[in-house]
This record gives C-alpha cells, structure tokens and sequence, in this order.
C-alpha cells in the first residue's frame, strides 16, 4: 500500500511539474512536501522533519545528507525504473532545450556524430587492448547513462555537458569549462618545476583537459592519455586527427585503469587528473594517488581539479538535489569522504598549492619529494 502511494505521488509530480535543470529547488519542495504528507499517514517511520538552512552554519558531517528521511524516500522513487525513466527523459530535453537557447546546437552536433559512428567504431576497436579488464566499480550508471562510461552517448555527448554545467558559473559563457581549465592549469603551472617536458593525463576521457596542457607548458614534447573507455578514447582519438602534426604528434593514447597505467616508474615531469575523483570509489581515488606517485620524477608533480566539496555538501543539504546527485553521480558518497590533501600527503607527496578553478571546483598540486643526496 505504501509503495503504491509513492509511485501514485511520483508520478503526479513527474507529469504536472515542469521539470526545469536550473530551477529544481522549487520542483523539490513541491515533491518534498507532497511526499511527506502521504508518509506520514501511512507510516509512523518516517515521521521526523527536516529544517535545513541552506548556509555554512548547517553544512552536514560528510555523507549524512544520504541517511535522511526525506532523501531516503526520494532516492527509492528515483530507483522506480519508470520514475527514473520519465523524470530523465524530462530533464534530459530541458538539457537540450536549454542548450539550444544559450547557443550551443546540441541536436546538430550530436547528428554529426552519430554520422561519424562507423569511424569512431573503428578507432575504437584499434585502440582496445584485449588484455585490459574493466573493473566491477566501472560499470556503474555514471551519469545517468544505462552504462556509465561504456557507451557512446557518453563520450559523444562529453563536450557538451562540460560547456553546458560549467556555463553558469561564468555568467552563461560557453568558453566556461575553457576558462576553468585554464585557472587550474595557472595555478598548477606557479606551483611546480618550470618547463616540464614528460605529461601524463589519468582518466583523460575525450581528451578536453589533456588536449590543453601543451598549450599550457609549451615546453611538453610527450603526454600520455589514460582511459578505460575505448567510447572516449575513439573520441579522443578523433579530436587528435583533426589538430596539426606539431601538436597530435605529441599525444600517445592508452586502453588502461588510470590506477594501474602503462607508463614507465619515474618517468613523468606532471600528472594531472581532471574531475574524475568524483566518478571513482574511495578506494579508486586513492590507487590513482599512488599510481601518479609511481610515474612522476622526483621532483614531478601531480595537479588535479575535482568539484569542491564544502560548495558541494551545501548543494546536497537539499534531499531532492542530493537525490539527483546520486542517480547522477553514484559514487558521490565516496567521493566526500575523500581528503586529498590528507591522502596525498599520506602516500608522501608535498602538497604544493590548493586554489579554486571556479566558485565549484578546487584544485589540489603535490609534489613528489626530489632524491636525498
């Protein structure tokens, strides 16, 4: 009986809300309040109510915005496959709709690839290496897409979704993601050895943050990209087919876990990992840690960008958003129980700079300790 109230509510909400990707506080408090009405009806267990002030005072102990009443019940309508299915399938268009509206053709952009499938099919399966097994913690739902990072509407639409979510955090600029990249590289660059020539990008997905690190150090004559995804590794690909020889000469492209890569001990001048700690366990995150630790130089170092998670658990103090998060995001949880600086110091790097990218993005560079004489 209670489930069918739920599913009944759920699906009242879902098709008499205009579900709108920048304004979900309000779809929210509607769900929310109808949710609890019925709940505590129908059962004494989820009784207890919730004030939260959206404010630094009321930031709570990491992960325990998942164990609230309110978002334990919203995270079961979410697990609803149709539930899930029709709210995507609505904000999914709004995405579109919206995208359109600021400039950014996503319906035409997207033709365009779809049409370049059998290529991108074919860089592929050329870049996949038979001996590399996807860990069990890949195959989750990142995204929102069915396979996480194992599909091509993921890596095609990879782009798109940096240019669209970083938007708004320069006053709707579609040049956003471009800028933030570029103020995390800034900071990077005044933290470490000047005129690094050995580049290793961990979890370089389509390549958007890799593809910039010569631009940013001229002096880089080999950069290593690491993906498990052969999707974005082909996109990745693509990108480097269509840049000058000076430039794609300099980029090598690897079927691997970026905890468990081919490159060489000790042989990289700067490891960079760019907002993929968020899409990883715990454990993951850390095995990357190590991993850059094992490749640099002495002296060498590691940069990475990831969402900033004070700016991030003020965003997930609301039931509904933090609902979202983890249908997006499933290893969100993981990711806020994550310390880089503590972890990096940890394996025995120096942490050289912390900095923001953006109001929403915090940047973290270590080093890795030069030899004792």
């Amino acid at each position: 009986m209670l489930t069918n109230i739920i599913v009944l509510l759920a699906l009242l909400c879902l098709f008499n809300v205009n579900v709108n990707a920048y304004n979900i506080n309000s779809l929210s408090k509607r769900i929310i309040s109808t949710t609890t009405t019925s709940l505590r009806q129908s059962s004494k267990t989820i009784t207890e109510s919730i004030s939260i002030k959206n404010d630094n005072t009321n930031i709570p102990v990491e992960g325990t915005m998942f164990k609230s009443p309110i978002f334990q019940v919203l995270d079961f309508l979410l697990g609803i496959p149709i539930i899930h299915d029709v709210l995507f399938g609505v904000y999914r268009k709004q995405v579109v709709d919206k995208s359109e509206k600021m400039g950014l053709p996503w319906t035409e952009f997207m033709d365009e690839q779809w049409e370049s499938l059998p290529d991108l099919e074919a860089k592929a399966k050329s870049l996949e290496d038979p001996k590399v097994k996807i860990p069990e913690y890949y195959y989750a739902p990142i995204h929102a897409y069915k396979d996480g990072n194992l599909c091509w509407e993921s890596a095609m639409e990879e782009d798109l979704w940096s240019k669209l979510m970083i938007a708004p955090l320069y006053n709707n600029a579609l040049d956003g993601d471009v800028q933030m990249r570029q103020q995390w590289l800034r900071i990077t660059a005044d933290a470490i050895k000047p005129n690094p020539k050995f580049a290793t990008d961990l979890g370089c997905g389509t390549g958007l943050s890799m593809y910039m690190l010569d631009s940013k150090f001229p002096t880089i004559e080999s950069v290593n990209g690491v993906d498990l995804s052969t999707y974005k590794l082909a996109v990745c690909e693509e990108k480097k087919s269509m840049m000058p020889e000076s430039k794609s000469s300099k980029y090598k492209i690897f079927h691997a876990p970026a905890e468990s890569s081919p490159v060489s001990n000790d042989s990289q001048d700067l490891v960079s990992l760019c907002l993929v700690a968020h899409e990883s366990p715990e454990w993951v995150s850390k095995s990357i840690f190590k991993e850059a630790y094992r490749i640099l130089k002495p002296g060498g170092s590691f940069t990475m960008l990831d969402l900033d998670k004070e700016n991030l658990e003020n965003l997930l103090i609301n039931p509904f958003v933090a609902a979202i998060y983890k249908r997006t995001e499933p290893y969100m949880g993981e990711f806020l129980k994550l310390d880089p600086k503590r972890d990096l110091e940890e394996i025995g790097f120096e942490v050289t700079a912390v900095g923001q990218a953006s109001r929403s993005h915090r940047v973290y560079v270590a080093k890795k300790p030069e030899l004792s004489n």
